[in-house]
């Protein structure tokens, strides 16, 4: 392979991740165009919540109820939920197999629903929606200003309920004006992070009601809050086909507001590894407004209008998915698109299948370290058939390097008679220059997906690599013992000094300093995408040393 095509090709690897790094990710916290049937722009000053009905016979707020409120506690294999009769809401939800920190002593488990007072709230550092969405969820606002937010409701169910096996359900009901009585139902699947959620307005009244019902989730992110640099974090939504990830940046100031209209599929919030949304399941026709309450909190309106005539019901179905961006969880929900929260841009094409594979293989070994060792090899082993071809090239460069010389000496004035006398050569030799490229060109698409996977797939969140007691204590984190960058720059290094080195000395001066650059890189990489690149070396060594062996 000319070194001169070589070094392109690592420098492209160079440049790659830094425009991943500084010019892709940025792109990918802002917001793209919101594609609804009538785009505005962001609004100041009305308020988001609760929507104007031009009709007549609007519902009047009954006075909140001084009834004590009380706390429903149901536990599943997956999580631990409460709940409170103040306003029928969610008020904890407990994630029992994630912890919030891998360090010890203080492995507290991730909490992703918490109900806090508004001075602790404004004191959340959003770096993580683990402490952002600390609510109580979800909010129901009729047309008129009426809220069932200090209501107290009356649950079928009190105490704490375990459910292991059937879904069972849990409802809330309360009168929430003058001839309307509100009846929330939350039906929980031990199996799954998806909870059933349905509204249901009963009008027990002689008239006819026109309501707007409004979903509401109010999360706090204060407006000097630090979010993520790397990954997206804050508002999202699915309007059709289309992933909407809104920068809170176009909302700083407390009025403003961005409505999204269309076939809204779900909507609520994203961070790196965890998703908590509304999903309505009819999904018609809908709005969604992401809007500034306050310096504190940020909140996603999803409204609907309905007709209820005089003693009859209408029924809003909705779910709620509050859990782990976990590859096999969310696709059971495909069906909703909750698949599409989980995203790894522009390499996604690569990186599922790759995600796919390792969850396969993790089942037989339990082990995230190990399953990256075997994916290697099985990389490694597909790749071979092209190995063996750029190793037979490379060779063939080094024995003609004598004449290519002489014909770059003896046409170094005419470059065009140069180029053509170096084609003879090459075809005279059946030599391809840019046979050796193949390897390389197929590593640098598997290369960027890993990259994209161990950064963000929950999968490999804390997930240590036992050899000796916990030898990384985090595969999606960089080494803290620098161990295996070191490693890797090392086996590069020795890699590099077995390939056949056609090419002038300054060329090869310029390709020993690679393997320094890159293990500087990798040290700040995710440590299982370092084992990686590790094992892939140490492969491509005995490979090497095989070829040599069959080919002499």
């Amino acid at each position: 392979m000319d070194k001169k095509t070589v070094i392109a090709i690592v420098l492209s690897i160079a440049i790659l991740f830094a425009w991943d790094y500084f010019v892709l990710k940025p792109q990918r916290l802002k917001n793209v165009k919101p594609q609804t049937t009538k785009e505005l722009p962001v609004k100041e000053n009305p308020s988001p919540l609760i929507p104007e009905s031009e009709t007549v016979a609007q519902a009047s707020p009954v006075a909140p109820d001084t009834a004590q409120e009380e706390f429903i506690v149901t536990n599943t294999p997956l999580f631990e939920a409460k709940w409170s009769t103040k306003g029928a809401r969610l008020i904890s939800m407990k994630l029992k197999k994630y912890n919030e920190f891998a360090q010890k002593p203080n492995p507290s488990i991730t909490e992703l629903v918490k109900r806090m007072f508004d001075k602790e709230a404004s004191k959340v550092k959003s770096s993580e929606l683990v402490q952002a969405i600390n609510t109580p969820m979800p909010g129901v606002f009729l047309t008129g200003g009426a809220s069932d937010e200090n209501l107290i409701f009356n649950a079928s169910k009190t105490g704490t309920i375990s459910i292991d096996k059937d879904a069972f359900a849990l409802s809330f009901d309360t009168r929430i004006s003058d001839g309307i009585t509100l009846r929330k139902t939350f039906t929980i699947d031990p199996g799954t992070y998806f909870i059933g959620y349905k509204n249901t307005i009963i009008n027990s009244s002689d008239k006819a009601r026109s309501l707007g019902i409004n979903v509401v989730q109010k999360v706090s992110y204060p407006v000097d809050g630090q979010l993520s640099k790397t990954t997206f974090n804050g508002p999202a939504l699915l309007n059709g086909k289309h992933l909407e990830e809104f920068k809170l940046s176009k909302i700083k100031e407390p009025g403003q507001f961005r409505p999204f209209t269309g076939n809204i599929k779900w909507f609520g919030y994203e961070d790196t590894y965890f998703l908590n949304v509304i999903v309505p399941i009819t999904a018609p026709e809908a709005s969604v407004n992401i809007s500034r309450l306050d310096n504190t909190y940020i909140a996603s309106s999803y409204s609907q209008q309905y007709e209820v005539q005089p003693g009859k019901t209408i029924e809003q179905d909705l779910g709620m998915y509050i859990g782990p961006k976990e590859y096999n969880s969310l696709k059971l929900y495909s069906k909703y698109g909750l698949n599409t929260a989980l995203s790894f841009g522009f390499f996604d094409i690569v990186a599922k299948p790759m995600l796919i594979s390792m969850n396969w293989i993790n089942r037989y070994v339990g082990s995230y370290g190990w399953t990256i060792i075997i994916l290697t090899f099985i990389i490694k082993l597909i790749l071979y058939p092209l190995s063996l071809k750029s190793f037979k090239s490379m060779k063939g460069l080094q024995k003609i390097q004598p004449l290519m010389k002489e014909i770059q000496e003896k046409y170094k004035d005419d470059r065009q008679r140069q180029n053509q006398e170096l084609m003879k050569l090459y075809k005279d030799h059946k030599i391809n220059p840019m046979g050796g490229c193949l390897p390389l060109l197929l590593q640098i698409p598997i290369l960027f997906a890993l990259y994209r996977v161990f950064q963000s797939a929950i999968e490999l969140r804390q997930t240590p690599f036992h050899i000796v007691g916990t030898w990384l204590p985090d595969l999606s984190a960089p080494d803290p013992y620098l161990i295996t960058p070191l490693l890797m720059g090392a086996s590069w290094f020795i890699q590099q000094k077995m390939t056949p080195t056609p090419g002038d000395a300054m060329q090869q001066k310029i390709m020993m300093f690679m393997p320094l650059i890159f293990t500087f890189m990798f040290l700040t990489f995710p440590s299982g995408l370092v084992i990686y690149w590790l094992i892939s070396n140490i492969l491509s060594i005995i490979q090497q040393v095989y070829i040599n062996r069959v080919t002499e």
